[in-house]
């Protein structure tokens, strides 16, 4: 389920790291007024997309830790 997310999802998913599945999607959307890069923005919309998808479980069963190795 970790390939779901690309390398950039899961890195910026990692700096917005929540408990729950819905604090996470409202951190990262809380933070997109804020984001002015356009692929940033693309990228943390296609991550609450994908976390959206997800039920609390297989959230729960992630891990967003960053890989050394970027993958």
């Amino acid at each position: 389920m970790k390939s779901f997310f690309t390398v950039e999802e899961i890195n910026l998913i990692s700096i917005y790291t929540a408990d729950t599945k819905q604090e996470l999607i409202r951190s990262i959307t809380d933070a997109l007024p804020f984001i002015d890069d356009g692929d940033m923005r693309r990228i943390a919309q296609d991550a609450i997309g994908k976390l959206n998808a997800l039920s609390d479980d297989e959230y729960a069963r992630l891990d967003f830790t960053p890989d050394e190795d970027g993958e």
